[in-house]
């Protein structure tokens, strides 16, 4: 293998993930504004540079050998310190102190996320904030290659904790909601043989919550109900307005909901597995004063909220 050094360029690494998103030749090169053969020729370039084949043409397309595999890891890695490093001097010509990019789970994105970054801008107002929204997975990929800095979302069992570092934020049970003018909204007792009897929005289908879901009512004897899956709140709330749906949520996430009026929390308990929310980082990547400040004020609003709902 042949040394990186003043030989590997950017373009390189930008031809290795286009290759292997698109599994094939000629849509690499067109996405890259490459003629096919100079796309070829930069291929070989890099598999000199690696030490042997990264990709091998099959059937399907081309497909990643165990070294190309290795390779886009570390490409996209290496893309996303470069946009990060890009974004950080941006926001410092710019006359800022330097920029953060936060990944959120999307059942977060409104409370506590917006409360936070509407307390951070107050006390940080020359850093540059950029949020990305996505499910916990999608986000998680972003977080290996670089392109957040911070993700807030749940601390999943199949993190592995020598890869990722974390704080600890919140603990709360999953929780059933509907409208406040849902038939079941007036009772005093609510059993979960009761809300099956109405249509839910739940957890995307191959989650962990969906397939605990379905066994807690196979385990009830209960039948399933017809489930839309949504991770938005802005979604949950419009179809909660449009028909009589039950609505699984984070508790916190509901207490807030409630509090302003837009929902009504039932009294029944789900008893799935909790995952607690956190603050996730790799430790492979030492976290900025920035990331810090701002996971801090997350914490402070998260608090803050449940002093509140407990006076």
């Amino acid at each position: 293998m042949a040394s990186f050094q003043g030989k590997l360029k950017i373009r390189h690494l930008e031809v290795v993930l286009a290759v292997a998103d698109c599994g094939n030749l000629s849509r690499a090169a067109t996405q890259l504004g490459l003629t096919q053969s100079g796309l070829s020729r930069a291929i070989a370039e890099i598999e000199e540079l690696a030490g042997g084949r990264l990709f091998e043409r099959t059937p399907r397309g081309m497909t990643c050998t165990p070294l190309g595999l290795s390779m886009c890891r570390h490409a996209g890695t290496l893309l996303g310190n470069f946009r990060k490093a890009e974004s950080d001097l941006a926001a410092i010509a710019g006359g800022d102190l330097g920029s953060i990019t936060i990944g959120c789970f999307s059942m977060f994105s409104g409370w506590p996320l917006a409360d936070a970054v509407q307390a951070f801008r107050v006390s940080h107002p020359q850093v540059t904030l950029t949020m990305q929204i996505g499910t916990h997975e999608r986000l998680i990929k972003d977080l290996d290659s670089a392109d957040i800095d911070v993700l807030i979302s749940r601390y999943t069992p199949g993190l592995d904790p020598q890869t990722y570092r974390s704080l600890s934020l919140l603990d709360d049970a999953i929780v059933l909601g509907c409208s406040l003018q849902h038939p079941l909204a007036g009772k005093k007792k609510v059993a979960l043989a009761d809300c099956v009897a109405f249509p839910w929005i739940t957890p995307l289908p191959g989650s962990r919550l969906r397939a605990e879901l379905y066994n807690l009512l196979r385990a009830n004897k209960l039948a399933v109900p017809e489930m839309v899956g949504a991770l938005s709140p802005e979604f949950g709330r419009e179809m909660l307005a449009g028909g009589d749906y039950v609505w699984m949520l984070p508790g916190s996430v509901a207490a807030v909901m409630r509090s302003k009026g837009s929902i009504h929390v039932l009294p029944v308990e789900v008893a799935l597995r909790r995952s607690p929310m956190a603050a996730i980082w790799r430790r492979d990547r030492p976290s900025t004063r920035e990331v810090r400040a701002f996971s801090a004020t997350l914490s402070k609003v998260i608090k803050a909220e449940k002093a509140l709902a407990g006076s």
